[in-house]
């Protein structure tokens, strides 16, 4: 079964800085950014400016993927942990989180470690009473820290590490 399609023959894995996602792909352009991809992305993207971008595209957009030249990435499947699996493959990247590495998921920025006192007044109180590590946006401001959202992140994580297993020994 096809999970998915390059527009052309490359070595992988591709190395470019950064990809462009499609307009359609936003929950992917978070986790990405999460596993420290840069992921350029717009809800606005229009198809004709989406053509023109030099970096590797990554669509859903089967018209779109046809009338591309340049590098994209066809993602078929509907399973968005095989999304990550395919990502991870083409890019090589770690399906592992790692907050060292990772990016803002909203804008995409470093995200810098920070004292607790440096967030007393952008976190609630019970954050604070229970977390000492936080990391703080660049760009955008943000506050992050490892809460319990973190168990679903690293089980989505282990299902798609088993799905990268699976394709690459398809490709041997």
């Amino acid at each position: 079964m096809e999970v998915a399609r390059l527009n052309t023959c490359v070595s992988l894995p591709v190395a470019d800085d950064e990809v462009v996602v499609d307009s359609m792909l936003g929950w992917l352009v978070r986790w990405l950014r999460m596993l420290g991809v840069r992921a350029v992305y717009s809800p606005n993207f229009s198809d004709n400016e989406l053509l023109g971008v030099n970096q590797l595209l990554v669509t859903r957009d089967k018209e779109l993927f046809r009338k591309r030249t340049r590098l994209s990435l066809l993602l078929i499947t509907t399973s968005r942990v095989e999304w990550l699996s395919i990502l991870s493959l083409v890019l090589s990247f770690p399906l592992s989180l790692d907050m060292n590495r990772s990016l803002c998921p909203v804008c995409g920025s470093r995200l810098i470690k920070v004292s607790r006192e440096a967030v007393i007044n952008k976190v609630p109180n019970n954050v604070l009473l229970r977390h000492s590590d936080f990391w703080l946006c660049t760009g955008c401001g943000r506050v992050y820290w490892v809460g319990s959202h973190h168990a679903r992140i690293r089980r989505e994580l282990e299902i798609a590490r088993g799905h990268f297993k699976r394709t690459q020994s398809l490709l041997r």
